[in-house]
């Protein structure tokens, strides 16, 4: 079976030793953001537990009745629970606890994996608490495998009845070559990938697949000093994905890399590099540091909370203008 995950061959090898050593724990937590590869990996993980036939390297084997299955979404002993709506609620954990203590019905284990589980964290949502209690009791023939983008916002006592395991974005310059290899891409759209995904594979595969590379065109928000702009420049951004903001961290950044005379290699801009010289005397190391800041702050704020969009974007657009 040809091996879909980039990256995070620790974490794989760790996975496979687990199995074929008979070890498999009854909970696991993947910590890492968005994109970086913790569902690829709990797939390959359910997959490599529940395949008949494993080849000689110890990866499933793609063919059997069980691979099969999983590869269609239909294997009676994988589920996968993702938020209903904005939250994992108790009625999606307690349908869990019912069947969880059935024997499985094809494979070896029973498998459940829930994605973005820090959307249990809300103190009014009992889903935390209970899931809390299978993990305290779980029957022997099952594996629970939990995905979170903040580890920090799951229970304490949750986290102590799991195996922990960290994912981290990718070196940029392993990614490249990584995405070279994949794609059969040429190392500029590779490298831009790459640092326009900062290292985390699912975004650098979406560029990639979309064609999209490195934009040369200088945000107008870094030019324009008319505080009343907010405005306009946030409905633009509102017509774009949350990774548009990723890229503008990137011009910031750019122009915090000349400020600072770093080297021109590390800079991801590098074809809008004269124009960017002359805005650098606009800004200070301060202001620079801050926009970063405020734009990443942005970006959480949407991902994590229900504040209208709009909203957050001009409070940022304004922050930025105003140097704040």
């Amino acid at each position: 079976m040809e091996n879909v995950i980039l990256g995070h061959q620790n974490i794989v090898t760790q996975l496979q030793n687990a199995v074929t050593s008979e070890r498999v724990a009854g909970a696991y937590l993947f910590s890492g953001e968005q994109g970086v590869g913790k569902e690829t990996v709990a797939l390959y993980f359910a997959n490599l537990i529940l395949c008949e036939q494993r080849t000689e390297n110890n990866a499933p084997c793609g063919e059997c009745r069980a691979c099969r299955k999983i590869k269609s979404g239909n294997h009676p002993d994988l589920q996968i629970i993702r938020p209903d709506g904005a939250q994992i609620k108790i009625d999606q954990i307690r349908e869990l606890q019912q069947q969880i203590f059935y024997q499985p019905l094809e494979g070896p284990r029973k498998i459940y994996i829930l994605a973005n589980t820090e959307r249990m964290s809300n103190p009014n949502n009992p889903a935390a608490n209970a899931l809390l209690k299978t993990l305290e009791e779980p029957p022997a023939a099952s594996t629970l495998i939990l995905l979170t983008e903040n580890i920090e916002s799951i229970l304490l006592t949750i986290r102590s009845r799991c195996q922990l395991l960290p994912f981290y974005p990718m070196p940029i310059e392993e990614l490249t070559v990584a995405l070279m290899d994949r794609f059969s891409i040429d190392k500029e759209a590779a490298s831009a990938a790459a640092i326009l995904s900062r290292g985390v594979v699912g975004k650098a595969i979406t560029l990639v697949e979309k064609g999209i590379t490195e934009s040369e065109t200088v945000p107008e928000i870094l030019e324009e000093t008319d505080p009343l702009a907010a405005f306009r420049l946030a409905e633009q951004f509102g017509e774009k994905d949350l990774d548009s903001l990723d890229e503008l961290i990137t011009w910031y950044r750019d122009l915090l890399f000349l400020q600072q005379d770093a080297p021109i290699e590390l800079m991801t801009h590098t074809n809008a590099l004269e124009q960017l010289k002359t805005l650098v005397p606009r800004y200070s190391r301060i202001r620079l540091q801050q926009a970063i800041k405020t734009v990443f702050q942005t970006k959480e704020l949407l991902k994590r909370t229900n504040v209208t969009k709009i909203f957050a974007l001009e409070v940022m657009c304004l922050k930025l203008l105003q140097g704040k």
